[in-house]
């Protein structure tokens, strides 16, 4: 098909009247196809009102000495108070011929481990579990899940349910309670302090406080039993234990600790006894399990790597505030309110460029 003049020329009058002119009033603006002016964005005519800071020699000397008036004291706190937390060495149990139970979900070991106490742990202290080589992130094993019969609701649709899949072939309800590759491979091996090797006497210690609040009140809660619905008492008691909260809540990395219970007592240089009740195996994908003693400060557990990056991140910013400090005052910066020949020379070599320019064109 060819194009006449009369069309090409109503083509570029078309194209005129879409171009957006953010400047001048509202009838500068040229009208839309429908004789309506154009809108205007000055985002997308790049318009948008911004700073340019110009970072002279004050300017940076100043950022670099706040920086490390707020790193310095924050990284020499951090140092100081975790000194003060009070932590036992990691209790590697999965490697120990009582306790293995090789790659079989069904198998149950009991044995009782030794540890050693240095200092004194002042309570209240935690006793953590951990996992190497577990992906909780993995998407599929994070999906896999129904957050709606965790809250106990019933009935519930089949896209309520899709999202336990794999773990979903339970004859009567669709899927089993609670459903999900999260839930089916809970930890649910046990732990018992003891201050004697029999376990004649037990270190004081809770498992009520250590999921979070928003869990137990809203986001795990029993469901209706028989004739009203399918759960179980044992479905209810697992899906409203801490324990179970605590092990939902998923791991960004694959080593991980999760909290098991909260020591409501001092404990004392010496050794103690961890009676463990293994259910859990871990040889299938090459993991480990531990035990951990630990208290908390303001910034979490023991954590020497914060503290030491915050004092190093500061100890440098104030270094470099006092090279180019040295710097400023030995050898500053010529500045155009200093030296205005800087401006003229400068005007000038714009002005000799645009003659050259206007040179080549002609």
């Amino acid at each position: 098909v060819e194009m006449t003049d009369s069309d090409e020329h109503e083509d570029v009058e078309r194209a005129a009247q879409r171009k957006c002119f953010c400047g001048g009033s509202k009838e500068e603006h040229p009208l839309n196809e429908n004789g309506e002016p154009t809108k205007c964005y000055k985002f997308r005519q790049q318009e948008l009102w911004a700073i340019t800071p110009i970072l002279s020699p004050r300017i940076v000397i100043a950022t670099y000495f706040i920086m490390a008036c707020i790193m310095l004291p924050l990284g020499i706190v951090m140092i100081l108070e975790n000194g003060k937390v009070g932590r036992t060495q990691d209790l590697r149990y999965d490697n120990v011929a009582e306790c293995d139970v090789g790659d079989v979900f069904e198998s149950t070991k009991v044995c009782t481990l030794s540890f050693t106490v240095e200092d004194t742990i002042r309570s209240p202290s935690y006793l953590y579990y951990g996992l190497t080589d577990f992906y909780q992130n993995a998407r599929t094993y994070a999906q896999s899940r129904s957050a709606n019969q965790l809250m106990g609701q019933w009935p519930l649709s089949s896209a309520q349910l899709d999202t336990c899949e794999p773990i979903l072939d339970d004859p009567k309800t669709g899927a089993p309670i609670p459903c999900g590759l999260t839930a089916w491979s809970r930890f649910n091996d046990t732990f018992t302090l003891c201050k004697t090797s029999d376990c004649s006497s037990l270190i004081n210690s809770t498992m009520t406080g250590i999921a979070w609040s928003s869990d137990v009140d809203q986001k795990f809660l029993p469901g209706p039993t028989e004739p009203d619905g399918p759960w179980t008492d044992a479905d209810n008691e697992l899906i409203t234990s801490e324990s179970f909260m605590v092990w939902m809540r998923l791991a960004a990395f694959k080593d991980f600790i999760k909290l098991a219970a909260i020591i409501q007592e001092d404990i004392e240089p010496g050794q103690y006894f961890v009676q463990i009740t293994n259910n859990f195996p871990v040889s299938s994908f090459e993991g480990t399990k531990f035990l951990i003693i630990s208290t908390v400060t303001w910034f979490g557990g023991k954590n020497p790597f914060l503290a030491i990056a915050y004092t190093t991140t500061g100890a440098v910013c104030l270094l470099l505030a006092i090279v180019f400090l040295a710097r400023e005052l030995t050898r500053p910066r010529p500045s155009a309110d200093d030296d205005p020949s800087l401006v003229r020379d400068r005007l000038d070599d714009i002005a000799k460029e645009s003659e050259l320019a206007n040179e080549l064109n002609e």
